[in-house]
């Protein structure tokens, strides 16, 4: 699982706090979705829309006291560019991405899906997107004796898996 850090965490509340929040990464494999129109084609006059992640804005806030009871409250808005691709006739993207939370032992302990739709005005092939509208919220209660630091916060389009197939053979990971 490749992970690529875009964003933590930040606030002008308390000089500590990036040091008490998670880490907000792209999931490196899910950074980008090609989806191809129906058929076997798959050169670039196949492809009906390309999305990918160009940063993830995240807030963070430490809520409560010290220890049982706190709780980090993280916002996240990712960004991403959308492409019309040659063999998009209907001027539609639509697609999903998922926010997941991993926790100390590296297990996924929540994940939530959230589907985009996009649609290109006039000659426009190229759109930048912000999903802030509202931010996702990712609430994450705390125990005695640890921070929100010891937890990751991934995100990533939801891909099948010839989709996540053809990623990798894109960036040289498979054969």
């Amino acid at each position: 699982m490749g992970v690529l850090l875009v964003s933590g965490c930040g606030s002008s509340q308390a000089p500590d706090l990036a040091a008490r929040c998670p880490r907000v990464s792209l999931l490196a494999d899910a950074a980008t979705l090609t989806q191809f129109a129906p058929g076997p084609g798959r050169d670039l006059t196949d492809v009906d829309y390309q999305a990918e992640f160009t940063d993830v804005q995240a807030d963070c806030q430490v809520m409560g006291g010290r220890g049982n009871g706190q709780i980090v409250v993280v916002t996240v808005a990712p960004v991403m560019t959308v492409v019309r691709g040659p063999a998009n006739n209907d001027r539609q993207a639509d697609f999903s991405y998922l926010v997941s939370v991993i926790g100390l032992d590296q297990s996924i302990l929540n994940v939530q899906r959230f589907p985009i739709a996009v649609s290109f005005p006039g000659n426009l092939t190229r759109l930048s997107v912000i999903d802030n509208d509202p931010p996702v919220t990712v609430r994450i209660p705390l125990t005695e004796g640890t921070t929100g630091r010891q937890y990751d916060i991934l995100v990533g389009f939801q891909l099948t898996p010839d989709e996540l197939e053809y990623n990798r053979r894109r960036d040289g990971q498979t054969r």
